[in-house]
Parts: structure tokens; sequence; C-alpha cells
């Protein structure tokens, strides 16, 4: 089905995952509304209310087993309500080209190197540049709009799949960045730079600096913890429009773990970084992200992890049970029991909420 040829057609457009996901959903949503095509962003729960589509777009995530699930579940459930609507799939878990994804048979998939066409007029296929990265000018419709500004990971955590699958690192220019936020209508109040990895950005402070400059309320979605260099936090410090939040991904509190995973920093290290910017702004909060059961997390490992975080005292914790991924180290790794995986995501939980 071409949908250009269709009469006032309509593209609902499915996002799972990250920050970054959202907005290359959004990029394809500002593609598609210049070209006249009609398109709304709507959760997966909706779909079987929604009126006759021309075409579905699925942004899937693969970081996890269950966003994997989730992705899958978002094609079935559109053939079963829509199956006459095209449906075009993109991001990280239909990249992987798994049984169960083929199984699903979806024809138009866009690779991680998609050419920067909205809509191939000879198939009627919708496309993407994936990266976004240059002289793309995406209108947001959220009152806090996400701004990529890096893609790709080369770090190979022991545990994660997306350096097999987005490892081409790219950075957008300063420039653009700036263009972007400026070009924004009023309804946009703040943004978030966001990327895959953004330790790969090669001037990090230019690039706030710059942000700042625009007068726009702004955060930084997720940071490493070798990101936090004195001249980082000093550029921060000095930024009168920053919001300081930090999300500053952890994994593990134990340093043998950390080592295992391949993470490049230790405890003490993490700690020093947390007491760095609490003295640098005194309304400062902050984030992380927490894996538990990781293959080589013993009881003590785990007791570990406690035992830091009530000491750090972080504002926030998102918690992940260990998700083994093919391809990954971990996952050739003996595995720990689920019920003891779950056992010790609980406790993290009632930490958290204690």
């Amino acid at each position: 089905m071409n949908i250009m040829q269709s009469q006032a057609p309509t593209v609902y457009i499915i996002t799972y995952g990250c920050k970054v996901n959202y907005y290359e959903s959004e990029a394809v949503a500002s593609n598609l509304t210049a070209m006249g095509i009609k398109c709304e962003m709507v959760s997966d729960g909706a779909v079987s209310k929604l009126p006759t589509a021309a075409a579905f777009v699925i942004n899937s995530c693969a970081v996890t087993s269950m966003a994997e699930k989730k992705s899958r579940y978002g094609v079935s459930k559109i053939k079963r309500y829509h199956p006459n609507a095209q449906i075009v799939t993109m991001g990280c878990a239909f990249g992987r080209k798994t049984p169960e994804m083929v199984a699903l048979e979806v024809a138009n998939v866009l690779s991680q190197n998609s050419p920067d066409n909205v809509v191939n007029e000879n198939s009627g296929a919708i496309m993407t540049d994936k990266a976004r990265l240059t002289g793309a000018i995406v209108e947001h419709q959220r009152e806090k709009a996400f701004i990529k500004v890096q893609d790709g990971c080369q770090n190979f955590c022991t545990y994660c799949i997306i350096p097999y699958l987005r490892n081409k690192i790219e950075c957008r220019p300063i420039d653009d960045v700036v263009q972007e936020i400026r070009a924004q209508k009023p309804h946009v109040t703040s943004v978030v730079l966001c990327g895959i990895n953004l330790c790969y950005y090669p001037d990090f402070a230019a690039l706030c600096r710059a942000v700042d400059a625009c007068g726009r309320a702004w955060e930084i979605s997720s940071l490493e913890p070798p990101m936090m260099t004195a001249e980082l936090i000093a550029t921060l410090k000095d930024c009168q429009n920053f919001v300081p939040h930090f999300h500053i991904c952890l994994q593990s509190g134990d340093d043998q773990v950390l080592h295992d995973m391949n993470r490049h920093y230790t405890t003490k290290e993490y700690a020093a970084i947390i007491q760095q910017l609490r003295n640098a702004f005194s309304r400062a909060t902050f984030g992380t992200d927490l894996i538990v059961g990781f293959p080589t997390e013993t009881d003590t490992a785990f007791n570990h992890t406690i035992n830091f975080l009530q000491t750090i005292k972080l504002d926030k914790i998102h918690i992940f049970p260990y998700s083994p991924r093919t391809g990954t180290p971990a996952a050739a790794m003996p595995q720990i029991q689920n019920s003891i995986v779950t056992e010790r995501f609980e406790k993290i939980r009632q930490l958290c909420h204690g």
C-alpha cells in the first residue's frame, strides 16, 4: 500500500525504550507531517481503540528481553486489530533479526543506517535517517523536549547488547543542536540532551555552554561516571539555565561486579563524583540505573550494593533485573537462579521506598 495515495492517510507511531528512541520517533513524525501525512504518537494500549490506519511505525527497544518482548507484542497487536495497515519497524530490537522477530514477517524493517527519505514514493515505505545528526529540525510536541546530540556506543559492557546494534559513533555539531533548540515553539519550556552514550561527545562542556546560551531550561538525560570531570562540573555550575538533576549510571555497588561488567570506575570514584556535585550544587538531585542479579553477583557483592546505596543516598534508582542478551559475554556466564534475582530486586525496591 502506498500511503501517499491514501485519502487523508494516518500514520500512528508507537515508541518503546529510551529518550533517543522518542526523539527519533518525533523526527519521523516531523518528516511525515512536512509531507502532508497525518501522524500521531500513541501507546500500544491504544491500538485496539484506534480508527482504521494507513500505517504504523514501531520504534523498538532491545536493552532487555522484556523490552524486546513488548516490541514484538506491539506488532502482533497491530496485525490483529489493523490487518490491512502497513507496518514499518525501526530501532534496536528489529535490528537483531532474531528468530522471534523474523517470525513476525514484517516486510518494512529500517536498518540503523536508513537513507534520509521520509516516504519512498515508489514503494510507499516510510523511511527515516536514524541519526538526524545534521541539518534536522524536529518540531517537538512535549513541553520537555528530548534533543538527540549523539549516537552509538563502543563500551561493550559485558551485559549490554546495544554496542552490537548501534556501534557507529556520531556526534551532532553544536550549531545544529542550538538551531533546533532555538527553533522550538513557546510551548517547549525545557530540553533534555540525550544520546546513546554521551561520553563520546568530543567537547561536551562546549556543547553545554552553547545550549545554556539558548535561554531555555535544560538538563542532561544520562551520564557515565568518567564524564564527570572537574572541567564539566565547573562548566555546569556556571550555566544559568541548567537544571541540576544528575542521572549517573552505577549498575552495581560492588567493585568486582563492576569489573566483570566492564564498567570503568570504582564505587570510591563514583562516591567522590556525587560528593563533588553536592558541593557544587546545593539543590542537586541524583538518579541512577542499577542491575541486580548479574551472573557474578554473589551474596556478599549484593550486600556491598545495599550498603553502598544506603551510604550514597540517591534520590531515584531505576532497578533492572539482569536480563541475558544472547551474544554478550555475560550471557555465556553461569546464571543466577531467577528466584534469587527476584528476591534481590525486591530488597532494592523496598530500600528505595523505605
